[in-house]
């Protein structure tokens, strides 16, 4: 008996070097992911993301586009005794159809200590909705298999046995050769979805309790979680209760709360931030935090947990994690209701530096300089300062040379600035804002209309000799020539005074929607149409910016005046689309605003916090790839169903002014 009591004492030693706290039990629930760690491990019922496999395989349900997840930890560092703990974690989900037949995933986890112990785990995992086609989206569940190995490496005790006297053999210790231990378990999970911000969880994790033992009887107990999250668009609060088997057979009981909020940006990503609290059994006792950064489908964590009660000889478990989405997410809906009528802003897009490329790499590059030249650069065009942007244009091409595309926009502007260093006076004097237009529309490649609007400026302004130069500058490099003017006819009236009133007050009303100054555009087209009742561009600028004041009766009063006098085929095919959807968004207000017929309550119709998360990421993949009417119809789905979201409404300004400022057009 003495030589098993020595043994024990070898065992214990081992088991002194690799446990990092008072009684740590093989296969301890330490966690992974170091977004879940600034949470506290409270994720149960939030369960969003690949490492749903770990603390819930039911919320990979709830996943529509493949992800993929690694996470390295160095846990409980600056111990006294130089224990060098590690946890790594890599998991990948699929969702099958699209998530219509459930999400599987795998994942490897892997707990050393050093080359002293090792435990390792391969998991795969599977996540479904119930009752999907009668309660879609509300319940889910799910399940993990685990092939489970854990091994001791070699140790001193193992190399060098000790026989019953108390002396050394200086041979393998018998009892500490099985140091290798093959188990099979499963975890099972669910959760309820109960309302679309309220979310609760169950998980059972080593459900088949399996016997770890290397020679003795060593059952791994069951632990069971209890969550629930509170979740709205942007900020989650969540709070979890485990059921935690302990070394001596008793349970441990542990609380944790935690809170995240995301500050999302149109062109910088998204920053997130989280903290979390918690206590339970044996005077444990444990805060955490955590970052995140968020751009584009990749996702950078790190978490930090430092326990305060109980083990404190610590400087904490510090995790940096790495998240990557594939494809799109799914559509919140089917399709947008009237997003067609974001097209209206194309209406009464006037023509600006389209640096179509720029948006591309905003998506990519947005903390290079490359960026902030370009920026800078159509500030400075819109604010008429054409050389000064030239000069930001020189600068951003000398980072990227070979750019076709950049050199022809600064070859525009260099032409422009040759001419026209700036225009200062185009919000209140008409020829100059015609030369500032017709300037604009050739910088973006559209000569033929920068060539009309310099016209404008001519029969405002015969005696600015610059004007002409302008204008042969954008036929050299257009290839356009000018239309030569109508002929006169002695027998009428001359009609060139009326001619300078519209195009003197067309240029100022295209310099008010640039501005987004839409009730100078109301009255600014009156007056033309005043002049000539025939004009189709202005009935086209009324009509936008009436719809852009929410005036839908004006607008279709407008758009139908243009239709009926357009020529071209082509527009009078979009105006008529812009038409029927008018009528159509008209009709559903009216619907939506009469009386209810019963008093029986209506159900709500909005999307739930994870739908608008979703919606909100697609706007801005949209946004970055340059769609810009598809993007704002995806923001304003978002603040139809909620009217005070701000990011959503800030997003939405931003694209809107793109548009009408004539930002890049699909």
């Amino acid at each position: 008996m003495k030589h098993i009591r020595i043994r024990r004492i070898a065992w214990s030693a081992l088991a002194a070097m690799i446990i990092a706290r008072p009684a740590l039990a093989a296969y301890e629930d330490v966690g992974v992911g170091a977004r879940v760690s600034g949470l506290g491990h409270a994720y149960t019922a939030v369960a969003d993301d690949v490492y749903s496999m770990y603390y819930n395989p039911a919320g990979l349900a709830t996943l529509d586009r493949p992800e993929f997840g690694t996470t390295y930890s160095r846990l409980l560092t600056g111990l006294s005794d130089g224990s060098n703990v590690q946890n790594s974690f890599l998991g990948y989900a699929h969702p099958i159809d699209g998530g219509r037949r459930g999400t599987a995933g795998a994942a490897w986890n892997n707990f050393g200590v050093g080359g002293l112990y090792s435990e390792n785990q391969l998991m795969f995992s599977y996540g479904h909705s119930l009752f999907a086609r009668t309660v879609p989206d509300r319940y889910y569940l799910g399940g993990t298999l685990k092939y489970m190995n854990r091994s001791i490496g070699g140790t001193s005790a193992a190399a060098n046995g000790i026989s019953n006297t108390g002396v050394a053999t200086g041979t393998p210790d018998p009892g500490l050769q099985n140091t290798s231990k093959m188990n099979i378990d499963a975890d099972l999970g669910f959760l309820w979805r109960i309302r679309p911000r309220w979310t609760a969880g169950v998980m059972i994790q080593h459900l088949m309790e399996p016997n770890i033992g290397f020679s003795e009887s060593d059952k791994l107990g069951r632990n069971i979680k209890l969550g629930g999250a509170y979740k709205t668009p942007f900020s989650t609060l969540t709070g979890d209760v485990r059921f935690q088997s302990a070394p001596d057979g008793s349970t441990d009981k542990i609380l944790a709360v935690a809170a995240e909020k995301w500050l999302p940006t149109l062109l910088h990503g998204m920053f997130g931030v989280r903290g979390s609290l918690s206590m339970g059994s044996r005077d444990f006792r444990q805060v955490a935090i955590g970052l995140s950064y968020k751009i584009n489908r990749m996702q950078f964590d790190y978490g930090f947990a430092l326990p305060i009660g109980g083990l404190n000889s610590t400087s904490g478990s510090h995790r940096l994690g790495l998240t990557m989405r594939f494809g799109r997410p799914k559509q919140a809906e089917a399709a947008f209701g009237e997003a067609i009528l974001e097209n209206l802003r194309d209406l009464a897009a006037v023509g600006t530096p389209e640096f179509r490329y720029q948006m591309e790499d905003l998506a990519l590059y947005k903390r290079t300089a490359i960026d902030e030249f370009l920026r800078q650069a159509k500030l400075d065009a819109s604010a008429g300062r054409f050389s000064d942007a030239a000069d930001k244009l020189t600068q951003a091409i000398s980072l990227k040379p070979k750019d076709p595309r950049l050199q022809q926009s600064l070859e525009r502007m260099v032409a422009v600035a040759d001419i026209y260093p700036a225009v200062k006076d185009y919000q209140t004097d008409a020829a100059q804002a015609a030369v500032y237009e017709g300037a604009l529309d050739f910088i973006s490649g559209n000569g033929k209309e920068s060539l009309r609007k310099l016209a404008y400026a001519g029969t405002l302004n015969p005696t600015d000799e610059r004007i002409e130069r302008l204008a042969k500058a954008v036929e050299a490099k257009s290839g356009l020539t000018r239309e030569g003017p109508p002929p006169e006819d002695s027998g009428k009236a001359p009609t060139m005074g009326a001619e300078k009133v519209v195009g003197g007050t067309m240029a100022l009303m295209e310099v008010a929607l640039r501005e987004r100054d839409f009730e100078r555009v109301v009255k600014l087209a009156d007056q033309v149409l005043q002049i000539d009742p025939s004009n189709a561009l202005a009935y086209k600028r009324l009509g936008a910016a009436h719809y852009a004041l929410h005036h839908n009766s004006e607008a279709l009063k407008a758009l139908r005046s243009a239709y009926k006098l357009e020529t071209d085929s082509d527009s009078r095919k979009q105006i008529k689309s812009y038409i029927d959807a008018l009528q159509s968004l008209i009709e559903r207000g009216r619907r939506d605003s009469a009386p209810a017929k019963t008093a029986e309550p209506v159900k709500s119709s909005g999307l739930s916090p994870v739908d608008i998360e979703r919606l909100y990421e697609q706007g801005v993949d949209l946004y970055a790839q340059g769609k810009l009417t598809e993007s704002a119809a995806a923001f304003r789905r978002i603040l139809e169903s909620e009217p005070n979201n701000t990011s959503a409404r800030r997003a939405l300004d931003r694209v809107q002014s793109e548009i009408i400022t004539g930002g890049q057009k699909k």
